[in-house]
């Protein structure tokens, strides 16, 4: 759970759309962040994320991959990733870093991934079986503690929050299901109430 949890991100803010169209829709937005952050480059389509981490980061290419073909046999049809975070060069660490260099990130970092599958039913299913990137809600469950499961995170029944602050990190990992989506969020650094937020708007732009 560790190197998967302590993983990365960052976020706040608000800014729903009437409407969601696919997984692009959905995710964090710059709007939903605090000011000064920026989007990093590798964030689209998950095919965008895998061919520009495929050369700087082979390992984190290889799993992602094996975990999206993984989910596309269970019904995922499309995903979107986002990745946020104060400047340029901590942009670059996003991609040439391997997940458990995020985990000691000491700058804001966002990362969101919002996979939509083929119906309800297949995205509650993602949710309990499914990992993109070291998340899955078994992993992020498993935390002894600053766990929040269900309702109370505030994202639905199909959902796990995890906060938990290390020496001077502070951590907001969640994992939700809510319609045909599946939404993987993590943010590092951010103040817990304005990352809460993020979940919360991010969560309202399903519709």
């Amino acid at each position: 759970m560790a190197a998967a949890a302590l993983l990365l991100m960052a976020a706040c803010g608000s800014n729903n759309a009437s409407a969601t169209s696919g997984p692009a829709d959905v995710a964090v937005k710059p709007t939903d962040l605090p000011k000064g952050m920026i989007q990093c480059d590798g964030s689209g389509t998950i095919d965008t994320f895998l061919n520009a981490v495929k050369t700087k980061d082979p390992t984190t290419y290889t799993s992602t991959k094996a975990e999206w073909d993984s989910a596309k046999t269970h019904g995922a049809t499309s995903a979107y990733v986002v990745f946020y975070s104060d400047t340029k060069a901590h942009c670059a660490t996003i991609q040439s870093s391997s997940n458990t260099d995020l985990g000691s990130a000491n700058f804001p970092l966002v990362v969101n991934f919002v996979i939509q599958f083929k119906d309800e039913a297949a995205a509650a299913t993602g949710y309990t079986t499914e990992s993109i990137f070291g998340f899955s809600q078994a992993t992020i469950t498993s935390s002894a503690t600053g766990v929040i499961k269900g309702v109370d995170t505030g994202l639905g029944k199909n959902s796990v929050v995890l906060i938990i602050a290390i020496a001077s990190q502070s951590f907001y990992v969640a994992d939700w299901q809510n319609k045909s989506y599946l939404v993987i969020l993590g943010v590092i650094n951010i103040d817990t109430t304005q990352s809460k937020k993020v979940a919360t708007n991010v969560n309202g732009r399903i519709h």
